[in-house]
């Protein structure tokens, strides 16, 4: 009888009295909590600053000091033909050959984005490689301009061409070159494929001089043959650029590396 009764008290000791709330502040802490969470944003939407902020780390170092060189590089080495005081022909042919490398780095970066394993890390890890991509295209874009302002102005200046001319001669080979790197991009499996990529830029590079073998092709009489190449490839590289979002947005990609 003593256990049961001491097992009894032990009891006794857990029973919790009823605790007595008030109903109208129960309902005004609810009704609190229910506004909050009405309040609680669940779609954010970063502006266009953040995304690019955010996505410009995953860019390569050496791509983007690679591309600020040789726009670097450009600027010294016009300098220095204005003043030697060289013709149109040594202008026309350093600018275009140094238009048809500028893509290269834009392309090794795309590259070194889409090697094995890379795209399928940043698939894991939640990454919007589409924006990833499309954030390397803006950056690497805004140096081109930056070089093509640069030179523009400078072969207009000390050539007898204006400067819708001398911008037109620039970009056929900077929008030649760049659709050939891009094609070798995409048709070709991941590799060693970035070795023929800047043989394709050198190719294209070392094409670009062939005009200043026949100085006729920088008169008026040839300039809309010049217009008809850049319209034809231009679209092409459109079209290229297109191309290749469509299988980024597919998924293409990740299976054929």
């Amino acid at each position: 009888m003593y256990g049961k009764e001491k097992q009894v008290s032990r009891r006794k000791k857990f029973v919790l009295e009823n605790i007595q709330t008030d109903q109208k502040q129960k309902e005004k802490v609810l009704q609190n909590i229910a506004q909050a969470v009405e309040e609680k944003p669940y779609l954010y939407c970063p502006s266009g600053w953040e995304i690019f902020r955010g996505q410009i780390k995953y860019i390569s170092r050496f791509c983007l000091a690679g591309q600020l060189l040789c726009l670097f590089l450009m600027i010294v080495l016009s300098g220095y033909f204005r003043w030697k005081g060289d013709n149109m022909l040594t202008y026309l042919g350093a600018a275009s050959a140094a238009a048809s490398c500028m893509s290269v780095f834009l392309i090794l970066e795309l590259n070194r984005s889409s090697t094995i394993g890379m795209l399928e890390l940043e698939q894991s890890c939640y990454l919007n490689f589409k924006q990833v991509w499309c954030v390397k295209m803006i950056l690497f874009g805004c140096l081109d301009i930056l070089f093509f302002t640069v030179m523009i102005p400078g072969i207009a200046g000390s050539t007898s061409c204006g400067m819708f001319r001398a911008m037109v001669y620039l970009l056929v080979p900077f929008v030649v070159s760049s659709l050939m790197q891009l094609l070798v991009f995409t048709m070709l499996r991941n590799g060693k494929r970035e070795y023929l990529q800047a043989g394709t830029a050198v190719g294209c590079s070392m094409a670009s001089l062939i005009p200043l073998s026949a100085p006729e092709w920088y008169t008026m009489a040839y300039f809309g043959i010049w217009i008809l190449m850049l319209a034809a490839f231009g679209i092409c590289l459109a079209w290229e650029i297109r191309q290749l979002y469509h299988k980024l947005e597919e998924g293409e990609l990740i299976c054929w590396n």
